[in-house]
């Protein structure tokens, strides 16, 4: 779980850390960026360079959502910059409606959302976890126990467990997630 105390240590040069903090972080970039431009490669890029402009002023830096607001910060500006100068800036504009306070902020607080219930996910013991991963592919109880080689009452007791135990680490989000509904 990323902290401030990886900000501290990607400060003094550690780049163990600064690993931990670009896989803790990625994929929830990686969504933001790809729904505004619907490019992985480009995505990647911007994320890339992010990253290396944050450890370029990492001594600046001592708490995480600090370095959170800045990436996405640089991120964001890496965005606008490559819808300004591409050739193709009309038709990207018009697929993805482009409305920077409020699609922006959704998209922002959707790829946060995500990567804090893939994080949840990740910290569920392994049995249980992979229930439910199978489950959120709309696996059948029946085939999950089939592919994990267990009961099928395995299958339903780890399910309910695992939603429960996911509940209750992201309760937090509750408000969140009105937001996303109401909007």
């Amino acid at each position: 779980m990323l902290d401030d105390s990886h900000i501290k240590r990607i400060s003094k040069g550690d780049r163990v850390a600064f690993g931990e903090l670009h896989e803790g972080l990625y994929q929830r970039m990686f969504y933001y960026v790809y729904k505004m431009l619907h490019d992985k490669e480009q995505s990647e890029d911007i994320i890339q360079e992010a990253f290396v402009l944050y450890w370029s002023k990492r001594n600046n830096f001592d708490n995480l959502l600090a370095v959170k607001t800045y990436l996405y910060t640089v991120i964001k500006n890496k965005i606008l910059a490559f819808l300004r100068d591409t050739t193709n800036r009309k038709r990207i504009l018009e697929s993805i409606e482009w409305e920077e306070s409020v699609t922006g902020d959704y998209v922002l607080i959707t790829a946060e959302i995500c990567g804090q219930v893939q994080q949840a996910v990740h910290e569920l013991p392994a049995q249980t976890r992979r229930v439910i991963e199978l489950s959120m592919q709309d696996m059948t109880v029946e085939k999950i126990a089939e592919e994990m080689c267990v009961s099928p009452n395995t299958v339903k007791t780890l399910k309910k467990v695992g939603y429960q135990t996911l509940r209750e680490r992201l309760k937090h989000l509750r408000a969140l997630l009105l937001f996303l509904s109401v909007g």
